[in-house]
């Protein structure tokens, strides 16, 4: 029976995170798919509708708009719409929070370092990212400290703290690498 359990949670093990990975795919192809399809399927005639056509003519929007994002003109009616979004109450903090989430993810210049973080009198570590050096435009901050980001393990959450720069040592790791060994809570085995 325990030789069973053990092969049950290694089939899960393997199972799980492929299934979970096409799950998000499958979702957002959906979106796509039914989404822009219902807009082709308005505008030909219904045999000529081909599945798929919804979700190659999406990653196509979605680049014209990246590329129409570099347009001036465009670019003020983003600005727009934006301002309008930024006024209202409870919309503007999930607004700001997404917009950063996914300028995050898109920017090259992702978290500077993979640092551990070492308070001298404590008897611990904490492998995170720096994320901020200069405090000149915000009203907290000391000359000599950096915003370090400490994610929580199996969960899109973490923590921001502030210390002096001498707290971090850089460690020698890719970006991707730390994350994977974070949100694993240390039992990636890659």
């Amino acid at each position: 029976m325990q030789t069973f359990l053990r092969l049950f949670f290694k089939g899960l093990a393997t199972i799980v995170p492929i299934a979970l990975t096409l799950v998000i795919v499958l979702w957002l192809a959906g979106l796509a798919e039914g989404g822009v399809g219902r807009m082709i399927r308005l505008a030909l005639p219904d045999d000529w509708y081909i599945t798929g056509m919804g979700l190659v003519a999406g990653i196509f929007v979605v680049a014209g708009i990246g590329l129409l994002s570099q347009v001036y003109l465009f670019r003020k009616l983003i600005d727009f719409g934006e301002a309008i979004l930024e006024r209202m109450p409870v919309v503007k903090s999930v607004y700001r929070a997404t917009k950063d989430f996914v300028e995050y993810f898109s920017s090259d210049d992702k978290f500077s370092q993979v640092v551990m973080v070492r308070h001298p009198d404590l008897k611990i570590s904490m492998l995170g990212f720096i994320t901020r050096e200069d405090f000149s435009t915000l009203p907290f901050g000391k000359e000599g400290e950096v915003a370090v980001y400490l994610p929580l393990s199996y969960q899109i959450a973490g923590y921001t703290i502030f210390v002096p720069r001498d707290w971090c040592e850089p460690v020698d790791m890719p970006f991707e690498e730390a994350v994977r060994l974070i949100l694993t809570a240390a039992m990636a085995r890659r």
